[in-house]
């Protein structure tokens, strides 16, 4: 979580920007939304929410200087030229439980020409317990008024301290973020991931364009994106479109989002994802509820046409500001018996602040 930052002021022009953006508050709601506001992924709607909150005096300090360090991260403080608007990482140590430490397939045999295939057991998916660290560390440049660079670098390392199989991810983010006009907003970003495991390389670049527009709704606050893009790996491209709609009302903050993707000439691709994702707060802390199922299809596998179908459920818990757990489910019903599994997975993280 970021730390708010010393304040020069607390009412300077940044909040009369905001006052101008902001509709008439609906008195009553205001304080509630403001408050699930905190719940939200989307630094833009919880300023929508909180800022809200504070044009109705429904806005306690605490919150209002959250308001603030949001909207200095956004660029609205900006005062010429290319300002730093935030420089920040992280070191956190990690438990888990991993339903495929290797990188193998899911099964160790296939049925074919009505029989079947025995896969030699050094290639099928071994789980166990994990330990390891995760990194992530993020930089803005402001370089006009809700206009700004971002950069993201993160790395994770997992070892199975019995099998000594090891997991290494690498993710890079760059993105121009840019406040058009009202609540409206276009964002240009490039996202590089890599994952290794001892039997699994995976590499995947991603470019996007996406269009965000902010609104109000009786006791509820929305922002939908609409954005295009190209997944590009190793030895394909495919573009792709999504549809999210993330909202907040009284107690509970809400995400659903819808991606669709062409066919790949002989690549099993994803066609279609679907996800919804609630937080609120549970006796004080924040608790998430994830469900998501996707389409898989196009290739082949000792000439079975592979059709994958998964179905996923995750639950999340901020025990504390620097503690969290995760449990994740998935399900996968695939054509190609190599495929088809049952996975359960969990993820228990430190926060560490370093800067």
């Amino acid at each position: 979580m970021r730390r708010p930052p010393r304040l020069r002021g607390l009412v300077p022009a940044a909040f009369a920007v905001l006052a101008l953006l902001l509709p008439a508050p609906v008195r009553g709601q205001s304080y509630e939304l403001g408050r699930s506001g905190d719940l939200v992924v989307s630094e833009r709607l919880r300023i929508l929410a909180q800022g809200r909150a504070l044009a109705d005096g429904a806005s306690p300090m605490a919150r209002t200087l959250s308001l603030k360090a949001d909207m200095i991260a956004q660029g609205f403080y900006h005062e010429g030229g290319l300002e730093r608007v935030m420089a920040e990482a992280s070191l956190s140590p990690t438990l888990g439980w991993s339903p495929n430490l290797n990188g193998g397939v899911a099964n160790s045999r296939i049925g074919f020409a009505g029989g079947w295939l025995e896969i030699d057991p050094a290639y099928v998916a071994k789980p166990g317990a994990t330990a390891g660290l995760l990194f992530e560390s993020e930089a803005r440049l402001s370089w006009g008024t809700g206009r700004f660079l971002q950069a993201e670098l993160d790395g994770a390392v997992a070892r199975a301290r019995e099998s000594g199989y090891e997991r290494r991810d690498r993710r890079l983010l760059l993105c121009s973020r840019n406040h058009l006009q009202g609540w409206s907003f276009l964002d240009l970003c490039l996202r590089q991931s890599e994952s290794d495991r001892s039997l699994s390389r995976q590499e995947q670049r991603e470019t996007s364009i996406q269009f965000a527009h902010l609104l109000t709704a009786e006791n509820s606050y929305h922002e939908i994106r609409l954005e295009l893009g190209d997944r590009r790996q190793p030895d394909y491209s495919q573009p792709r479109a999504g549809l999210e709609l993330h909202s907040v009302w009284s107690g509970l903050a809400t995400r659903i989002g819808l991606g669709l993707g062409p066919a790949v000439e002989g690549r099993t691709v994803e066609r279609c994802d679907i996800f919804a994702d609630l937080r609120w707060r549970l006796a004080g802390a924040v608790t998430g509820l994830s469900l998501w199922r996707s389409h898989a299809s196009g290739g082949e596998v000792f000439g079975i046409a592979q059709t994958d179908v998964s179905t996923g459920l995750a639950l999340f818990r901020r025990i504390t500001p620097q503690l969290d757990l995760s449990v994740q489910y998935v399900r996968t019903r695939s054509t190609v018996d190599l495929f088809d599994s049952r996975q359960l997975g969990l993820d228990v993280s430190w926060r560490f602040h370093l800067r």
